[in-house]
């Protein structure tokens, strides 16, 4: 499992309805620093990391937040468990 932890800083640059561009995705590739193609569906989070292709599924809780912020509506930093290994190289 990996934390990842979507900022303040996440919030302020992104951009509400854009799949590479919003808050969550900004999130992953800081917590992946390798990964390539960070895209924020309804129900997965897609990645190309190391050479694969990755779909990890986006908690519920998460695909509520993200709602929120597509509706241009406040939402406080947050933290969320993405169940692939933490990077540790």
């Amino acid at each position: 499992m990996t934390t990842v932890s979507v900022t303040a800083e996440h919030i302020a640059e992104g951009v509400p309805g854009d799949a590479c561009a919003c808050p969550v995705a900004f999130a992953v590739r800081d917590a992946f620093p390798h990964a390539q193609d960070v895209t924020v569906g309804d129900l997965y989070i897609s990645m190309y990391d190391r050479g694969q292709s990755r779909l990890l599924i986006m908690p519920a809780d998460v695909r509520a937040l993200i709602g929120a912020i597509d509706r241009n509506r406040a939402v406080d930093p947050f933290t969320f468990e993405l169940d692939y290994p933490a990077v540790t190289a």
